[in-house]
C-alpha cells in the first residue's frame, strides 16, 4: 500500500498539473466549483498517474509506504492515464488497471492519495476547532471521553476523526448521520483494519493520516 502527500498546491502548481493530463481529466477539474476542489483533484490525479506508473511494488505490498509526492517527477506521468467510474455513493473506481484501488483526501495542511491492490479509504486532517454539538453529533461516549481527557483536545480529535471518515471511505458509503457515532469494534467487526499516522513535514503544519484497509 502506497500513500503519496503534497503539502501544497498554488495556481503554478497547479497549471503545471493541467497541461500534462489528458483532456478528459482537464475537463473534469475545470468542472470543480472551488480552487481548492480543482488543486485536490489535479494534484490526486497526477499522484494516482505516476504511482500507477512507477510504483506497483509498493502499491501491491501488504506494508504501508508514505512519501511526500514530489512535482518534478514526471516519468512515465500519463503514458497509461487512470480513467474512473464512480460508485453509488460517489466513490471513484479505476476502471482501465485491474485490481488498482485508490482514495484522496484533502485538508488545509494536504492532500493525500492512497493507492493499493485493495479496498482502501484514507483521510486526512490537521488540528481543527470542534464545539461542543459537533462533539456530541459526531463521537461516541468513548470517543468524547478521549478528547476531552486529552491535553490538546483538538489533535485529539482530528485523529479520531479521520479514523472514522477513513472507516467510512472504506465502506464506500461515505459518512453517514446515522453511523457517525460507530466504533472501533464495528469496523473490526466489518473486517475493517485503520492504521494512523502523524506526518510532521519539513515544512508547513503536522497532520494525521489514517488508512482503511481489509484486516
Amino acid at each position: 500500500m502506497l500513500i503519496y502527500y503534497f503539502n501544497a498546491a498554488g495556481d503554478e502548481e497547479l497549471n503545471r498539473m493541467l497541461t500534462w493530463m489528458p483532456l478528459q481529466q482537464q475537463e473534469v477539474v475545470d468542472g470543480m466549483k472551488t480552487l481548492s476542489r480543482k488543486r485536490e483533484q489535479a494534484m490526486s490525479y497526477a499522484m494516482l498517474a505516476y504511482a500507477i506508473n512507477n510504483n506497483m511494488d509498493e502499491i501491491g505490498s501488504d506494508s504501508i509506504t508514505i512519501k511526500n509526492y514530489d512535482i518534478s517527477q514526471t516519468e512515465g506521468l500519463f503514458s497509461n492515464p487512470p480513467l474512473f467510474r464512480f460508485g453509488e455513493h460517489g466513490k471513484p473506481y479505476i476502471t482501465n488497471h485491474q485490481g488498482i484501488w485508490f482514495n484522496i483526501s484533502h485538508c488545509r495542511q494536504a492532500i493525500v492519495t492512497a493507492i493499493s491492490d485493495k479496498e482502501i479509504g484514507i483521510d486526512v486532517e490537521g488540528r481543527r476547532r470542534f464545539s461542543d454539538s459537533l462533539l456530541e453529533r459526531a463521537l461516541n461516549d468513548e470517543e468524547r471521553a478521549a478528547v476531552v481527557a486529552c491535553t490538546d483536545p483538538e489533535k485529539e480529535f482530528a485523529r479520531i476523526w479521520t479514523r472514522k471518515e477513513a472507516y467510512f471511505k472504506w465502506t464506500g458509503t461515505g459518512i453517514l448521520i446515522d453511523h457517525l457515532k460507530c466504533t472501533e469494534k464495528d469496523a473490526m467487526e466489518a473486517g475493517c483494519s485503520i492504521d494512523t499516522i502523524e506526518i510532521v513535514p519539513y515544512s508547513g503544519e503536522p497532520f494525521f493520516l489514517s488508512l482503511a484497509h481489509k484486516s
